[in-house]
């Protein structure tokens, strides 16, 4: 699926003017997807890496993402035994997606929790930063 443009530009937007909102969370899973679908860079990263995600976002919805054969999928709810599970609420995902709350920070004040290995947090921070290079180009 190719990239919806005209949401990377309302998304970038927000981000770029600190308007994005927990609202958003959903669209911004999919241009997530659709951004590391396509991004060569995500490709390489994400090479024989084979995760599903759970995102439990307090003060809104659920989401999951799966990364199989280098291919990134998301839907809303929860997934079935997840790999690693993101807790946080929905002003510190919107921070991290957006680039105003460091990750790593946030996990050290516990605003982020990580249930599951945390070298594969690491490496979604990684991917989330690449996601956020290319909403800035």
């Amino acid at each position: 699926m190719p990239i919806d443009e005209a949401l990377k530009a309302k998304l970038a937007e927000k981000v770029d003017e600190g308007s994005l909102t927990p609202a958003d969370i959903p669209d911004y899973m999919n241009l997530f997807v659709q951004i590391c679908n396509e991004n060569e860079e995500v490709q390489e990263e994400v090479e024989g890496w084979d995760r599903l995600f759970q995102f439990s976002i307090e003060g809104s919805a659920n989401l999951w993402m799966k990364i199989a054969e280098g291919k990134f999928s998301t839907a809303g709810g929860d997934a079935t035994e997840p790999d690693v599970t993101l807790e946080f609420d929905s002003d510190t995902a919107v921070g991290i997606f957006s680039g105003e709350i460091d990750a790593t920070q946030a996990y050290m004040n516990n605003e982020l929790k990580v249930i599951g290995p945390l070298p594969d947090a690491v490496k979604f921070r990684t991917l989330t930063e690449l996601v956020r290079d290319e909403l800035e180009e």
